[in-house]
């Protein structure tokens, strides 16, 4: 009585062959791993972020020239004494020297130019260099982290689709064996038995699918925000869990990768900050401290002052007579004694940037060593999935062939049904497993060009020489 079944057996097998399916989708176009990149690198509001803070530091370190240009002010000034100042003069009918009372008021002008010097001028250039080097390498690191991020979404959803496919393959065999036997038992072939489990294990695989579904929805539209899209998109992924197999020599690739990982460098870009910022405490440069070397100033005041009385007489009458300058030009050399005191700012400020310097090369030394572990791991993790991948898919092929002969042999009579089952289910766990071992490694191999700031293709040459 198993005969009449024989159509939908060899439909079911059809179909679990097939390639997997990728869901319906909105938008006709295939997108891409490395569209998704792009679009992820042009949408991402945290690269933006970065990118601004960068324009600001290149800013600063473009224009770090102006700590020579010297501070110019005017102003000018309208004051009345408390006691109106007394002269003599000469009385216009006698000619005889009388004594006179001064202007009530009087108003003059002011023009400053001051010119600080010393060595901090030169170290603050250097560390609004350093400054905006620092920001080229944050701005490397957030697009690294950012590129990884989308590259392991994009394989990991391709992943998700086909075992949705796979899933919603096997809902349909299920569906099409339940039909199948609902005929059977109509026509007598089959007892309620047989009837009852084909429904309950088609009611059992719905709810499954149905969760499966809502996750891809939802791992959906995470890849949209990643890559900046609308959360509503929908878009076609163009790619297949393919990965590239490398193999790598672990010492060669510590050796000449680790050094020139974005965390090494960003930890010996703030030693170099540390290292210059303990330049400007001592030289002066630094707003917290006085520093040990002597400063030079320039300083030039012009000082127009008007002899009359602002409110009655004419100002530009006589020029010569009725204005005159006040102002000077003066150098200052100016030497800090207090900052040689032990216990002074100064001393105190650098101290404690020699710490935090000891302690940045701490950090370097436990950041080199945790990279290194990573690094090492992970180049292990890859040669074991490799060896994984080529078990599975050997399981895989053993697995179809098994489900074939279970296909034929239920046909003919000589299998039970849930022979037939267990082979069905061998053979997508089969399936699922050699997916999920080639997105283990494919994520392993982004992880490690993440930390040693390296391509695949790069990984190959630097490991091998």
């Amino acid at each position: 009585m198993k005969y009449p079944i024989v159509r939908l057996v060899a439909v079911a097998t059809l179909i679990l062959f097939l390639p997997p399916l990728q869901p319906a989708a909105q938008e006709t176009h295939g997108l891409t791993v490395e569209d998704a990149v792009a679009i992820a690198l042009r949408n991402n509001l945290e690269l933006e972020s970065e990118r601004l803070s960068l324009e600001k530091r290149r800013r600063t370190r473009d224009s770090a020239w102006n700590r020579f240009v010297p501070g110019i002010g005017a102003g000018t000034t309208l004051a009345r004494p408390n006691e109106r100042p007394a002269g003599i003069g000469l009385d216009p009918d006698t000619g005889f020297p009388v004594q006179t009372k001064g202007p009530v008021w009087n108003v003059q002008g002011e023009l400053t130019a001051t010119l600080n010097l010393n060595l901090g001028s030169i170290y603050g250039i250097r560390a609004a260099r350093i400054d905006y080097d620092a920001g080229l390498i944050d701005i490397v690191e957030a697009r690294n982290r950012i590129e990884r991020d989308v590259r392991k979404s994009f394989f990991g959803l391709l992943v998700l689709d086909q075992q949705t496919a796979l899933r919603q393959q096997a809902l349909e065999i299920a569906r099409q064996r339940l039909e199948q036997t609902r005929i059977n038992y109509e026509n007598g072939l089959v007892d309620e038995f047989t009837l009852l489990s084909e429904e309950v294990s088609y009611e059992n695989q719905r709810p499954e699918l149905e969760a499966l579904l809502d996750q891809q929805r939802a791992v959906r539209r995470q890849f949209n925000r990643d890559l900046g899209l609308p959360l509503t998109s929908r878009v076609v992924l163009d790619g297949t869990i393919e990965p590239e197999m490398v193999e790598l020599d672990v010492e060669q690739l510590i050796a000449r990768k680790l050094p020139g990982a974005t965390a090494i460098r960003q930890i010996q870009d703030g030693m170099r900050q540390l290292e210059n910022a303990i330049r400007l405490a001592k030289s002066g440069g630094d707003p917290q401290t006085r520093g040990f070397y002597p400063n030079l100033t320039f300083r030039y005041a012009y000082n127009p002052t008007f002899q009359g009385d602002p409110f009655r007489d004419s100002w530009f009458a006589d020029p010569d007579r009725d204005w005159s300058d006040r102002g000077t030009f003066s150098i200052t050399l100016t030497q800090p004694l207090d900052t040689f005191l032990p216990s002074s700012q100064t001393r105190t400020r650098i101290s404690n940037l020699e710490t935090d310097l000891a302690d940045a090369r701490v950090a370097m030394q436990s950041t080199y060593q945790a990279l290194e572990l990573q690094a090492r791991n992970l180049v292990e993790r890859l040669d074991q999935l490799q060896r994984t991948i080529s078990s599975r898919e050997r399981n895989q092929r053993l697995a179809e062939r098994a489900f074939e002969l279970a296909t034929e042999a239920y046909a003919a009579g000589t299998r039970e049904l849930l022979e037939l089952r267990n082979a069905e289910q061998e053979l997508q766990t089969a399936q699922l497993q050699v997916l999920q071992g080639k997105l283990e490694y494919i994520e392993a191999l982004l992880d490690l060009q993440y930390i040693l700031n390296t391509g695949s293709e790069q990984l190959g040459e630097q490991s091998h020489g």
